[in-house]
């Protein structure tokens, strides 16, 4: 509806958000452009949202989930005010790992040029991957700008670090069970250990 109210009401703001949110999806692999064809002669009529991921346009419904999931995301992130905070849960459901990647570097880049605080909680190694390329390897986002916290379930409790990330996007003080379970994986795969 917001999309549809936007394209309809207000053209400037649209023009910006439409290459905002065309932008990430070329970025991402997830899609080309994101368009709202309006279905009556009304601006407050039934409409669809057209996503592209090639050439021919699709209704949003007819695309993976992924995209529906992230639009909602990326649309508020974009339109709130400077100086706006979120707080956003496992944004990496349903997409594939570029699109996790491409999120993470779309959401920090809009943290520090227009000032707003994102918290994500997340379980995704891509997400996590690309702040820390980030950091090592673009000149917006630094390590002073980003807060790492691994929560650990212990007997007790649930105990929370703070991982600290260098300039070169190394973790520099993980606990000992961060990753545990993928370096297990890993060695499992490397050299077929139980």
């Amino acid at each position: 509806m917001l999309l549809a109210q936007t394209k309809a009401t207000k053209k400037g703001a649209w023009k910006e958000l439409h290459s905002s949110l065309n932008k990430f999806g070329k970025a991402s692999g997830l899609f080309r452009n994101v368009d709202v064809r309006q279905l009556g002669k009304k601006p407050s009529g039934p409409f669809q949202i057209r996503i592209s991921p090639e050439l021919s346009a699709f209704n949003l419904v007819d695309v993976g989930y992924g995209v529906s999931q992230v639009l909602p995301i990326l649309v508020d992130c974009l339109q709130q005010p400077i100086n706006s905070t979120f707080l956003i849960q496992q944004p990496e459901v349903h997409l594939h790992p570029k699109a996790q990647a491409e999120l993470a570097s779309t959401l920090a880049a809009l943290a520090m040029s227009q000032s707003k605080k994102i918290l994500i909680e997340t379980h995704s190694d891509h997400i996590l991957d690309r702040i820390r390329l980030d950091i090592r390897d673009r000149d917006y986002l630094s390590k002073e700008d980003v807060c790492l916290l691994f929560f650990e379930r212990k007997k007790e409790g649930t105990e929370v670090y703070e991982i600290e990330i260098d300039d070169q996007g190394n973790l520099t003080n993980a606990p000992p069970n961060y990753r545990s379970f993928f370096l297990r994986e890993d060695h499992r795969m490397l050299f077929g250990l139980p």
